[in-house]
C-alpha cells in the first residue's frame, strides 16, 4: 500500500484540475495516530489523487491577494481545519475527507457532477449529525449564515433543517466545483464570521487541539470563543439545503466507528 508520506503535497505539486483529486488535512503538533494513519492509507479505495496538507506545506497554498483570514492563527487546528475547508473548496476545487477509513471509490461522484453539472456532492448528514446551530453564540448574539437571529428564528431553522435533514449533506467527506456562487458564500460567511471572533480570539487564542469554550483543561474554564460548530456545521448545514437541487449525495461516507 502506497506510504501516506508520499502524498504530501505543496500547490505546485497539484495539477490545475480539480477533477479526481482530495485534499487532507492535518495540523497542529499531534502526530497521526496508528488508527489514523490506517485510515489515510485506506484513502487509495477512493482511486483519486490524494493532497495531504500540513503545517509544513500549508503556506504554499495562501494565493496572492487572498491570504487566510487574520484570526487563523488564533484558531484551534479543528478550527483552522473547518476554514481551510471554505478556502480550498472555492479556491481550488475538488474533494476533501477526514481521516476515516474509506470504503469505496470517489470517481462515480466526480463523474456525476461532470453529468449532471453539479455544484458538489456529498454523502446524507447521518442521524443525529445536524449541527445544533440555534445553539451557538458569540457575546450573546446568535448568527443565522451572515447575518444576526434573534432565539425564536434560530430554534425554528434549526427544526426546519433537522426535518430535512434528508438533503443536507455531512461535513466530513464532500466535493466541490471551485469558483462558484455556493462556495463563495461559503467563504464568505465564514470570514465574516471570523471578523467577528477576532477580537475575542485575540484576547483568547486556543490553547488545546480540540478546545471547547468553558471546557475546564486543568486551569479554569476555558474562554476560547468559538463554539465547536460554528466555523462549518451551522455554515454548511443550512447552505448545501439551499443549494440541495443542484448537490448530489454519491459520496461514499468515511467510517464513523473507531477513527482515533
Amino acid at each position: 500500500m502506497q506510504d501516506p508520506s508520499s502524498w504530501l503535497s505543496s500547490r505546485d505539486q497539484i495539477a490545475p484540475d480539480w477533477r479526481d483529486r482530495i485534499f487532507v488535512f492535518w495540523l497542529g503538533p499531534a502526530e497521526l495516530s496508528e488508527t489514523r494513519l490506517e485510515g489515510l492509507r485506506t484513502l487509495t479505495t477512493s482511486e483519486c489523487r490524494i493532497h495531504l496538507v500540513t503545517e509544513q506545506t500549508l503556506a504554499s497554498f495562501v494565493l496572492p491577494g487572498r491570504p487566510f483570514h487574520a484570526a487563523f492563527a488564533f484558531l484551534s487546528p479543528i478550527h483552522q481545519s473547518d476554514y481551510l475547508r471554505a478556502y480550498f473548496m472555492h479556491h481550488f476545487g475538488g474533494g476533501y475527507t477526514d481521516i476515516k477509513r474509506c470504503h469505496a471509490s470517489w470517481k462515480p461522484a466526480f463523474e456525476a457532477i461532470e453529468r449532471e453539472e453539479a455544484l458538489g456532492a456529498g454523502y446524507g448528514e447521518v442521524p443525529g449529525g445536524t449541527a445544533r446551530f440555534h445553539k451557538s453564540k458569540i457575546a450573546g448574539q446568535r448568527y443565522f449564515l451572515d447575518r444576526p437571529a434573534g432565539a425564536l428564528e434560530m430554534a425554528w431553522r434549526y427544526r426546519r433543517t433537522k426535518r430535512l435533514r434528508a438533503y443536507v449533506i455531512g461535513n466530513g467527506a464532500f466535493i466541490f466545483r471551485p469558483d462558484t456562487e455556493l462556495t463563495g458564500r461559503w467563504l464568505s460567511i465564514v470570514e465574516k464570521r471570523l471578523d467577528i471572533l477576532l477580537p475575542h480570539l485575540k484576547a483568547n487564542p486556543a490553547r488545546y487541539p480540540k478546545e471547547v469554550p468553558g471546557v475546564d483543561y486543568g486551569d479554569g474554564p476555558s474562554r476560547y470563543p468559538v463554539p465547536w460548530s460554528f466555523l462549518l456545521g451551522d455554515v454548511l448545514a443550512p447552505l448545501t439545503l439551499e443549494y440541495h437541487r443542484r448537490i448530489l449525495q454519491l459520496v461514499p461516507a468515511p467510517d464513523f466507528e473507531n477513527y482515533e
